[in-house]
């Protein structure tokens, strides 16, 4: 599994225009920024739009990249396995202890007690 986290973190993606490249990773964050001097020409503000433009593109075929890395653990249609649910929309028989009652919590979507906030985690590193 560690493998999947080493390329995930790995991805970048590039993108260019009218002499300004970006480099961004999977979650989008600026890693280099290349201006040639007909870029620094630009207005202030159009040379803004470009970069924002540009690292847009390029956050988009990083999570390309990211989706077709974890697109290798998940099965090949959803529902394959009966664990996702099928194209009807139903949802299997519940397993999860989450769902069904156990110690995580009810269907109720009541926290457990003790419970205020849930931290966000980060899935790819």
């Amino acid at each position: 599994m560690t493998e999947y986290g080493t390329r995930l973190a790995a991805i970048r993606a590039s993108a260019a225009a009218a002499g300004v490249r970006v480099v961004v990773d999977l979650h989008g964050a600026l890693v280099d920024l290349r201006l040639e001097r007909r870029a620094m020409a630009r207005p202030a503000r159009e040379l803004a739009d470009l970069i924002r433009r540009l690292a847009g593109e390029a956050g988009a075929d990083a999570l390309r990249q990211g989706q077709e890395v974890l697109g290798e653990l998940l099965p090949a249609e959803p529902g394959s396995d009966g664990e996702l649910g099928d194209r009807s929309g139903r949802r299997p028989p519940e397993r999860d202890s989450f769902l069904s009652g156990g110690e995580l919590g009810d269907r109720s979507g009541r926290r457990p007690p003790g419970q205020d906030s849930f931290l966000p985690a980060t899935w790819a590193t």
